[in-house]
């Protein structure tokens, strides 16, 4: 189920997995990880499909606030996009 070697984080890029079946992967990840009880090799595997899996989920809340800013726009008419309340945690504001 990994993804192949020469292709790395191909099995995400575009999937249209859902953000919250991403999160409960990276979730399972991270327990994985915690545990503490893989091998070396097996752990940075984990580590890397976690950075895939949380990279994948970043990109799916981005066109998620990107979509209900183009929504919020065209409700009320106005030509600027109305950004969200709280700024996503992303360092706006």
């Amino acid at each position: 189920m990994s993804a192949p070697a020469d292709h790395p984080g191909k099995d995400l890029e575009g999937s249209g997995e859902p953000y919250d079946a991403l999160v409960a992967r990276l979730e399972r990840v991270v327990g994985e990880l915690e545990r503490g009880d893989l091998p070396l090799e097996a752990s940075i595997e984990k580590f890397a499909e976690g950075v895939r899996l949380a990279r994948e989920a970043t990109r799916k809340l981005d066109e998620a606030e990107r979509r209900v800013e183009v929504l919020v726009r065209n409700a009320d008419g106005s030509e600027e996009p109305a950004p969200l309340e709280g700024g996503g945690g992303k360092g706006n504001g």
